[in-house]
C-alpha cells in the first residue's frame, strides 16, 4: 500500500524522511574539531537561546520585553483583541 501524507498537510511543504534536499551541506566544509575550548564555549553561548520559564523571568530580558510588545502591538493592529477593564465581580482566568 502506498503511504501518503494526511490531506490536512496538503498546503504545507514537508521534508520526506531519508531524502536530503541540501545539495551542499555545511557539514562538508566546516568542522569544529580543532577549535579551542574557550572558542567553543563562546560559540555555544551565542547560539544557545534560553527561553524564560515564567513571565517574571521574561520581563527581566530586554529582548523578551520587545518581543512581548511587538506581539501585543500586532494583536491590536489586527483588531484580534482589545484590552478592557474586568467587569465588577469577575475573576480573571489563569493560564499556563
Amino acid at each position: 500500500r502506498t503511504s501518503k501524507p494526511p490531506i490536512w498537510l496538503k498546503d504545507y511543504v514537508t521534508l520526506s524522511k531519508g531524502k536530503a534536499n541540501c545539495s551542499y551541506p555545511l557539514s562538508t566544509c566546516v568542522s569544529y574539531e580543532n577549535i579551542s575550548d574557550s572558542y567553543a564555549t563562546a560559540l555555544s553561548s551565542y547560539s544557545t537561546v534560553v527561553e524564560p520559564q515564567s513571565y517574571a523571568e521574561a520581563v527581566k530580558d530586554p529582548k523578551w520585553i520587545e518581543a512581548m510588545k511587538a506581539e501585543i502591538s500586532a494583536l491590536e493592529e489586527n483588531h484580534t483583541w482589545s484590552i478592557v477593564e474586568l467587569p465588577a465581580g469577575k475573576v480573571p482566568i489563569g493560564c499556563k
